[in-house]
């Protein structure tokens, strides 16, 4: 055992100097860290500032809009699964006039966008909260963090689908003006942001650029 632990490769934290094994340091962009100097690190990574050289990369608004893309196939499965089952009770009516009432049709177009919202609500928050990211964002390598590199909390979580999903894209007349700001800003914005990064306290960036493996 004693020999095993001499024989342990040695490093020194990028920054306080100090040696440590191997097993106890991590690799952050491509710098290795002691446990006490993480937080302050991935701090000043995830800011844009110096970090022996290397700086988060965030995401702007063309692959962001590419992963609201793929996420957007996704939402098509539940909603087509929904109404396989529900339109066989609507199509046989269509045939004999005055039995298709406003009421079904209402009750199938409410069942389709319920669904659909509580699916959303489910894949999105469930995803950041656990992983950080939607199926859309990992298959374009991105990720949703906080100012200090850490992950998202349930309240976090939330308020980011909220923020987006319903306050910025279905508020009638004013979506469209939330939508192209958010644009705007996710375009120019130093760090990406958008408006919901911004109320939310989020940051959009490439899982490489964050942590190498």
């Amino acid at each position: 055992m004693t020999e095993q632990i001499a024989t342990q490769e040695m490093l020194a934290c990028s920054q306080c100097k100090r040696t440590f094994a191997r097993s106890d340091l991590v690799q952050i962009a491509g710098s290795w860290v002691c446990g006490n100097c993480k937080g302050a690190f991935l701090s000043r990574v995830v800011a844009g500032g110096p970090g022996d050289g290397v700086s988060v990369r965030y995401a702007g608004f063309w692959i962001r809009l590419g992963a609201r893309f793929i996420d957007g196939f996704i939402f098509l499965v539940p909603i087509a699964i929904v109404a396989a089952i529900v339109m066989p009770n609507l199509i046989p009516t269509a045939a004999a006039p005055g039995r298709v009432t406003v009421n079904r049709i209402f009750a199938f177009e409410a069942t389709v966008i319920i669904a659909s919202i509580v699916f959303a609500l489910l894949y999105e928050v469930l995803m950041l909260r656990y992983w950080g990211a939607t199926v859309g964002k990992m298959a374009c390598g991105v990720k949703v963090v906080r100012p200090d590199g850490s992950g998202l909390g349930w309240g976090v979580s939330f308020g980011r689908y909220l923020m987006f999903n319903v306050v910025i894209s279905m508020i009638p007349f004013v979506n469209w003006i939330l939508l192209l700001t958010t644009a705007i800003m996710a375009g120019v914005d130093e760090e990406k942001r958008g408006l919901h990064d911004r109320v939310c306290g989020t940051r959009v960036v490439y899982k490489r650029s964050l942590v190498a493996a």
